[in-house]
């Protein structure tokens, strides 16, 4: 599957998606650079402190750039509200 343009078109495919492809759509809506770990990982404090219900991920996609080590991924459910939660992250 190519890369989403944005997380509405990332919901077109599946309603839930990993954390990874949802960050990557969000910092393609915004021009932003994904690669940065450290805000990836604000990401995923963000959708804790608002209640996105993160499950772990037995599948991590293999990642080209954020590190040696991919990063952790959850699956998330891309409903209205949590476009809302995702959309309201301020790196």
């Amino acid at each position: 599957m190519p890369r989403a343009k944005n997380i509405d078109e990332l919901k077109q495919f599946l309603l839930y998606n990993n954390t990874l492809d949802i960050w990557m759509a969000l910092c393609n809506e915004r021009g932003r650079d994904w690669k940065n770990l450290n805000d990836y990982q604000r990401f995923l404090d963000h959708l804790a402190r608002e209640g996105v219900k993160l499950d772990m991920s037995v599948v991590c996609p293999p990642i080209k750039g954020f590190s040696d080590r991919p990063p952790k991924a959850f699956n998330i459910k891309l409903d209205s509200p949590t476009i809302q939660k995702i959309r309201s992250f301020q790196a």
